[in-house]
């Protein structure tokens, strides 16, 4: 693999790896892969599904949470597991999101410093980063009441279980990100902003 996508050697050409279903689904606009799915080439079998369960989560059409909310869970992951790659990526998806630029700094600096306190989040913030850190941190202690903290801050049963599945499916991401060694290098950080645009048409800001 070339400009060390991932701790991982392999020099197989990306184009000699992907299929015509995954040229359609998961290559950029311009045909290119993300270097995430590049590190997975030793078995590109895994690329599919995996890139087809993270659009089922974090951007399904259906999605109770809209993406600035959903993208605060994930970026909120990524600095507890000190996930360097997903935090650039997420956190510059949910700056792009956000109405007020400056708020939403002010509310990455919180979890940053692992301030859930902070008066920079707001109270429907605050349950739900409380409810990520402790299951990204000690999911065995999860109990009922962690999901009615989530209900008494005003959150419905679908988007309590949304919250739940961004969390658990970042425990993954960033632990294939890490465990592979997977480096940001030169590609684009986030999303473009055609495609945040056409994500967020109509949604709501949190």
């Amino acid at each position: 693999m070339q400009d060390n996508v991932s701790w991982i050697d392999d020099d197989t050409p990306v184009e000699q790896i992907l299929t015509d279903e995954m040229r359609t689904q998961v290559c950029r606009e311009d045909g290119t892969l993300h270097r995430l799915y590049q590190a997975l080439s030793p078995w590109p079998s895994a690329i599919l599904p995996v890139h087809k369960f993270y659009q089922a989560i974090l951007h399904a059409p259906d999605a109770p949470l809209d993406l600035h909310s959903a993208e605060f869970v994930a970026t909120h992951v990524a600095i507890l597991n000190a996930c360097t790659y997903a935090r650039a990526h997420h956190g510059a998806n949910y700056l792009s999101t956000a109405t007020s630029r400056g708020a939403a700094e002010k509310a990455l600096a919180a979890l940053e410093s692992d301030n859930l306190a902070s008066n920079d989040l707001t109270s429907r913030q605050r349950a739900i980063a409380t409810y990520t850190r402790k299951l990204t941190r000690e999911s065995q202690a999860m109990v009922q009441g962690d999901v009615e903290a989530l209900r008494k801050a005003g959150l419905r049963s679908d988007e309590i279980v949304h919250v739940n599945q961004i969390a658990a499916s970042f425990g993954y991401w960033t632990r294939m990100i890490n465990g592979l060694g997977i480096s940001l290098g030169d590609e684009d950080i986030g999303l473009a902003t055609n495609t945040l645009a056409e994500i967020t048409a109509g949604q709501p800001d949190d």
